[in-house]
């Protein structure tokens, strides 16, 4: 059997591998991952040579996320925001639900410098600025053609983190750090980039779920080849440590797309090809879902980390 080395805590003692198939849209192509048997991260053995075939701008849905400019829609969810600020509203309220990052975010000053990393074209920082932030910058190599500022403030750069220069109260990296190979490089450039007693948020997919231990190689948040590393708690702890931070919460934030997606996987059916799933059931795995959270055995969480005090 080959010895595959991981890549966070460089252990090659019994890591199985597995044989994943391309799933989101259907070339069932066969990619081997790892699972390192001591922080447990899940990841790709060798990174596929033109990793932009399984990025089609036609159809990737990050290159069609749409941003709908509202006033009156704006003033609604400034509104809710608040709401939930005054404890007048939940955070599993429908809409606020949507942004399972918001316990963490809104701790955050309204002054406070912030970027996000692997943005996209801006959706969720956006949203922000209609919370109430208006120092805001995202970074995005891929997903935008060239530098936007909206009439906000807010601008959208077409960088990755090495290229970009400047000094944060607060980096956000929501479902990008999965997908870029140099794990250890990119924290530490984060750590660079933000102001000594700087936040740290990263919100990934985590293998060390109901989700892995149930649907295994068909669990759709592996997502071969685009998800380079599938982290667990421990991973994560040991990368983040490595560069410099300190956990301080989590906050796991599955959702039901985890059982709908992963059982047409295991059915041989595609991310994109849609079935029917009757509104009864639409209910129990939303509150399963919830439960697992509950239980931090969810698919997906919201890390926090701070930056260590220097001696």
């Amino acid at each position: 059997m080959q010895n595959f080395q991981c890549k966070i805590c460089q252990n090659t003692v019994n890591n199985p591998p597995f044989r994943v198939r391309e799933m989101m849209y259907g070339l069932r192509e066969e990619f081997i991952y790892f699972q390192c048997s001591v922080c447990g991260c899940l990841q790709i053995s060798e990174l596929p040579k033109d990793i932009k075939k399984y990025y089609p701008a036609d159809i990737y849905y990050s290159y069609h996320q749409q941003i709908k400019a509202s006033k009156l829609r704006g003033s609604v969810h400034k509104l809710l925001f608040w709401g939930y600020r005054l404890k007048l509203l939940p955070a599993t309220f429908r809409y606020l639900r949507a942004f399972p990052a918001l316990p963490s975010i809104s701790k955050i000053k309204k002054t406070a410098s912030i970027l996000g990393i692997g943005c996209g074209n801006g959706m969720l920082i956006k949203e922000m600025c209609k919370w109430g932030w208006k120092n805001l910058t995202g970074i995005d190599p891929y997903i935008i053609e060239k530098d936007i500022v909206y009439h906000s403030g807010l601008r959208v750069l077409k960088q990755d983190v090495f290229e970009h220069s400047g000094q944060y109260d607060f980096i956000m990296m929501h479902h990008s750090l999965e997908h870029m190979e140099y794990q250890h490089e990119t924290l530490q450039k984060c750590h660079e980039l933000l102001h000594q007693n700087g936040r740290l948020l990263i919100r990934v997919p985590v293998a060390d779920s109901y989700f892995f231990r149930k649907f295994g190689v068909n669990w759709y948040q592996i997502d071969a080849p685009r998800h380079f590393f599938l982290h667990t708690k421990r991973s994560l702890s040991l990368l983040a440590e490595s560069t410099g931070f300190i956990l301080e919460n989590i906050e796991y934030d599955g959702t039901p797309s985890d059982f709908v997606n992963s059982e047409k996987y295991c059915r041989n059916i595609t991310l994109h090809e849609s079935i029917e799933i009757p509104a009864k059931r639409k209910r129990v795995l939303i509150k399963q879902s919830r439960l697992l959270n509950l239980l931090h055995d969810g698919g997906a969480a919201c890390f926090l980390f701070s930056k260590k005090l220097e001696k």
